[in-house]
């Protein structure tokens, strides 16, 4: 088993000692990123700052420990822990503990954890508790669940029609949002609303490109915005 000793390369590259460095590196790498590309993520965030440092840090482990998919599968789940309330009021009772160390803390984070697909994880939240971040843990799991989709290029779009769209049509619209959003793939997530009478409607730009919560964009080409506006025009109120 890998000790945190044997971890801690893996991370040091990208924490806050040489951060002004990075910080520069990641700024240019930053301003040749388009507009597009920013809200593709939903952030339209420049890529700097302590939460992405470690986001970072993790994915590097990830990928030296060759446990990408792992990490990310621990990262998920986490993300959804954070929704839960029993376990949240259980997280709170190890953090507020005042006779745990950081690293005690850390060690009862991970059994509420548990069981988690990596082995990164737990070194790396561990390690957390090291630099007195552990109260970071959900931010920077957000933020690299972001990284991961901008890294990747990829957009989550949600089409929602008011009948079945044909898998022609799906790949029709999946290379129109391609090329309207400028990322490599769009990730297409096909929904029915027969309340929509006709036609469709799109969103993008996802703040969370995971529970496709809270999209930036959005275009509404369905039969009953067309019907309701008309019916605007006309005077009429709530006509449908």
């Amino acid at each position: 088993a890998c000790t945190l000793v044997s971890m801690k390369s893996a991370f040091t590259p990208s924490l806050p000692g040489n951060m002004g460095m990075a910080t520069a590196g990641r700024g240019m790498e930053a301003k040749q990123r388009t507009l597009t590309q920013r809200n593709a993520d939903g952030s339209m965030l420049k890529p700097f700052g302590p939460v992405v440092t470690y986001a970072k840090a993790l994915m590097d482990a990830a990928r030296e420990k060759d446990e990408d998919v792992a990490v990310t599968e621990d990262v998920l789940m986490i993300k959804d822990k954070f929704k839960e309330e029993e376990w949240l009021d259980k997280l709170v009772t190890v953090q507020n503990d005042p006779y745990l160390t950081e690293v005690q803390k850390a060690n009862k984070i991970v059994d509420l954890l548990k069981p988690l697909k990596s082995t990164v994880m737990p070194k790396f939240i561990v390690f957390l508790a090291k630099k007195n971040r552990l109260n970071g843990i959900k931010v920077i799991m957000f933020e690299y669940v972001q990284s991961m989709y901008y890294l990747q290029s990829i957009t989550p779009v949600r089409v929602t029609s008011a009948q079945r769209l044909t898998e022609d049509q799906l790949a029709k619209i999946k290379e129109k949002m391609k090329s309207k959003c400028g990322t490599r793939d769009v990730k297409l997530v096909a929904e029915v609303d027969p309340n929509l009478i006709g036609g469709l409607t799109l969103e993008w730009g996802y703040t969370d490109p995971v529970q496709l919560y809270a999209p930036t964009h959005g275009v509404d080409l369905s039969l009953k915005n067309i019907l309701n506006k008309r019916a605007l025009q006309k005077g009429v109120v709530d006509a449908l």
